[in-house]
């Protein structure tokens, strides 16, 4: 939820600043591949491919997702321009589809904001509220994780003490069940004798 309020005040702000004749300058220089001196196309009103891409990526169903994601993961591999690994990182980091990896979208985000040339400014806040996202999450995961793993070993070390216990139990059943029958046997051969001395001493002389 947070999240999704941080990038809509940044739509927002960002398209108010457009109508106001922008705040960013003339766009990315030609490291995207536009001519020298030119704009390369990237300015605050264009958040909203980026934007509109993660969108449709979780409106998506399985075969959109499918289909998305390898027409970015293409356009990074084929053309690696900053727009297009944006894009890629952007699309990793967006949970809940078969390619997303938000251990790489973290990397590769933390890549973009490195090279200081790399994102404009409205690019670089949108890339950082994406890695903070990313990089929460990762923690939560693996909280996660380690609280199962908790959760497992004190599942077993108490299924290992109840089995022992439970082998003692039995092992002292078994104890006592051979101690009775011990017992009983030598009730039976004390009950044999005294029957023997009763008929001896009343046998007529």
């Amino acid at each position: 939820m947070l999240k999704r309020l941080l990038i809509a005040a940044l739509a927002l702000c960002l398209g108010a600043c457009t109508a106001a004749g922008g705040l960013f300058g003339g766009g990315r220089a030609a490291q995207d591949g536009s001519a020298s001196g030119a704009s390369s196309g990237v300015d605050a009103q264009s958040l909203g491919v980026y934007l509109n891409l993660m969108h449709r990526l979780i409106q998506g169903d399985a075969v959109d997702q499918a289909e998305i994601f390898r027409q970015v993961q293409q356009d990074a591999d084929s053309s690696p321009t900053t727009t297009n690994r944006l894009k890629l990182a952007l699309v990793l980091a967006v949970p809940n589809h078969p390619a997303a990896d938000a251990q790489e979208a973290a990397r590769q985000l933390r890549v973009l904001l490195a090279e200081s040339d790399a994102l404009l400014p409205p690019e670089r806040i949108l890339a950082s509220i994406e890695l903070n996202d990313v990089e929460q999450r990762l923690v939560l995961d693996q909280t996660a994780r380690e609280l199962k793993q908790d959760a497992a070993a004190k599942q077993a070390k108490q299924s290992s003490e109840q089995a022992q216990r439970l082998k003692a139990a039995l092992e002292e059943n078994r104890k006592l069940k051979s101690e009775l029958k011990d017992a009983l046997s030598k009730l039976d051969a004390i009950t044999t004798i005294e029957q023997s001395i009763r008929k001896r001493e009343n046998a007529p002389d």
